[in-house]
């Protein structure tokens, strides 16, 4: 009997090079077999620096270690992630995006797959930010790019924002993966509320194409949509994609930021 298993996405149940605006999005299958490493310089695609207390957090800004003050550093980069329930549930992130409709004052990146369930009928989506489980935020849906498997979300509760990073990962980076994994061990929504922006650390293993970003930091289920941050508390990419198997090993892809310039922001 075979041991294999593939979990496919995350679903619900210094010399650096700096950032393209527009890069070539490659199918993951294929970029596996035969993609190489691309190293031009442009300009970056994002603007803003990460908070002074995460910034402050890497000793000499060494981006492969850990953050000096992790359990603070945990504590600022969660006030800035959100919790998603459609059908299941997902996770989002407050990012460096101008909200484009003045009632609402955060925008929030997510997977695609983790609202498309829900874009027929919106009252059956619930976002919840940090630390309230109460009410859930009232939310609008700004844009979605199945293709690249992200979404863009404006809320009216404002949010302390996360940055993208300025240069691509590499390979011995630090990093944590946060979000709200599924555990079906927990018998009611009170216990596995417990996990709410649960985090796994690791390092960069590998970078393919400035596009797929595989850590060794876990992304369960229910992490799809969240934050792969570096030790300076910056958005290496979205939780996107895991897998396991006998033959192929264990492995986590976040999508690098920049699969937002695809269609759903203009990058410079």
């Amino acid at each position: 009997m075979s041991t294999d298993e593939s979990m496919g996405h995350a679903e619900e149940v210094p010399h650096q090079n700096s950032k393209p605006s527009i890069l070539l999005i490659v199918a993951l299958v294929v970029a596996l077999a035969s993609a190489g490493l691309s190293g031009y310089a442009i300009s970056k695609a994002t603007s803003g620096t990460p908070s002074e207390s995460l910034a402050a957090s890497v000793k000499d800004g060494d981006l492969y270690v850990a953050p000096v003050d992790l359990e603070g550093f945990i504590g600022t980069v969660e006030e800035s992630v959100v919790e998603i329930f459609c059908y299941g549930t997902g996770t989002g992130f407050a990012y460096d995006l101008e909200v484009e409709d003045s009632e609402y004052k955060t925008v929030v990146v997510t997977n695609y797959h983790v609202v498309s369930d829900c874009l027929d009928d919106p009252s059956a989506m619930e976002i919840y930010t940090y630390d309230q489980y109460e009410t859930p935020a009232k939310y609008r849906v700004r844009g979605v790019d199945e293709e690249n498997d992200v979404a863009l979300l404006e809320i009216v509760e404002e949010l302390p924002i996360l940055y993208g990073s300025e240069y691509f990962a590499k390979r011995g980076w630090w990093t944590m993966v946060i979000g709200n994994p599924v555990d079906a061990t927990f018998e009611n929504e009170e216990d596995w509320r417990t996990l709410f922006n649960a985090t796994t650390f690791g390092q960069i293993s590998y970078v393919l194409d400035n596009y797929f970003n595989y850590t060794s930091a876990t992304i369960n289920g229910g992490n799809s949509g969240g934050p792969l941050l570096n030790s300076r508390g910056e958005v290496i990419g979205i939780n996107t994609q895991a897998g396991a198997s006998t033959e192929g090993g264990v492995w986590n892809v976040a999508f690098d930021m920049e699969v937002l310039c695809k269609k759903l922001i203009t990058c410079d």
